[in-house]
């Protein structure tokens, strides 16, 4: 909150512990040490912060609960403009996001599993959802099982990507991806730990389907492996963990001058995904060319109470497609009462 009054909202993307971890290294970290300073410097910040703690603060907690910071200035320079964030990030290439349906995890106390992952899918098909992702790493037979009934009930219209949450080594990941080949399998995601550069290198070289990676990532200094050497064909900075829009725009223009494409990891809750709607607008065409390729958006559809009833505002998905928000910041405002009530600090 400014003294003019602006409050300014953010999120932190972080599952290696209780929410209320994140909130102390707010609070009780960066919190004092912002009193006075001027939202506008939000570069200056961010360089302040991180260079508090980067001792042993370079990636993790330090940095997701900074993204959480640097979006909420964001947010409140927006607010005292009037103005979308997109708009301060110097425009927007797009007022819309090609969304793709998030879901499809392995489900629990079902009869037959490959019976309801087909059901889902054929849902979000129904929904109008041209393109959607399937979790994998159960298992090289398991995953192929599910692959093939979740691609033979959506048809070879419905793009299919399939995220493997780093479950395999290279040499397993080269034998999975070959294998889905055959099921036309558009990007095969995280297939190796975040850890493992020349693992994801050894993958991507022995593969027909793009490699995609980073939502374990952070800063600018931990992308630069991934984009200098080429290890993913797809890079996924999470704009709630990689240290917010002000450290994203550092990762993007070092993408771009290695034309290294980038699709945004996005999961949590509608103040993350209105941010990252405001990144997506701003997200340049990789390769810039006469008729560019449209990117595409991360849309969780995963149960998630918490997710939508955060905000006044909601999104609805409109033939496969997303509003970016056109209001101030980033254009959503907290449901305080619903806040408090859930709140952990």
């Amino acid at each position: 909150t400014t003294d003019e009054g602006i409050e300014g909202v953010g999120e932190a993307f972080f599952v290696g512990g209780p929410s209320s971890i994140t909130a102390a290294m707010i609070q009780d970290g960066y919190a004092p040490l912002l009193i006075g300073a001027d939202p506008f410097q939000s570069s200056v910040i961010w360089d302040f912060l991180y260079n508090r703690t980067r001792d042993q603060g370079q990636k993790g907690l330090p940095i997701s609960a900074l993204s959480a910071i640097d979006i909420a200035l964001w947010d409140i320079k927006g607010k005292a403009l009037g103005v979308p964030v997109n708009k301060l990030l110097g425009g927007a290439y797009r007022h819309r996001a090609r969304v793709y349906a998030t879901g499809l995890y392995e489900p629990q106390h079902v009869p037959n599993i490959k019976e309801a992952l087909v059901a889902e899918a054929l849902g979000y098909k129904k929904a109008g959802f041209s393109a959607m992702k399937l979790k994998v790493g159960y298992g090289i037979e398991t995953d192929m099982d599910y692959v093939q009934a979740v691609r033979e009930a959506i048809g070879n219209e419905v793009m299919l990507m399939v995220d493997a949450n780093h479950a395999y080594n290279a040499a397993e990941a080269i034998r999975l991806a070959r294998r889905m080949e055959a099921y036309n399998v558009y990007w095969l995601e995280e297939p190796v730990p975040p850890e493992d550069i020349d693992g994801y290198v050894e993958v991507k070289g022995k593969s027909n389907i793009l490699i995609a990676g980073g939502e374990c990532e952070y800063t600018r200094f931990g992308f630069r492996e991934l984009i200098t050497r080429r290890a993913v064909d797809v890079l996924q900075p999470d704009l709630c963990a990689t240290g917010g829009f002000t450290e994203m725009m550092r990762i993007l223009a070092l993408a771009s001058a290695w034309n290294v494409p980038v699709i945004p990891h996005v999961w949590g809750t509608n103040v993350g995904l209105a941010a990252a709607l405001q990144l997506f607008a701003v997200l340049p065409n990789f390769p810039e060319r006469r008729f560019p390729a449209e990117p595409l958006f991360e849309y969780d559809r995963s149960p998630h109470p918490f997710r939508d009833k955060v905000t006044h505002e909601q999104f609805v998905m409109k033939e496969g497609y997303l509003d970016i928000p056109e209001r101030a910041g980033l254009g959503v405002t907290l449901d305080m009462d619903y806040v408090r009530e859930h709140a952990v600090s």
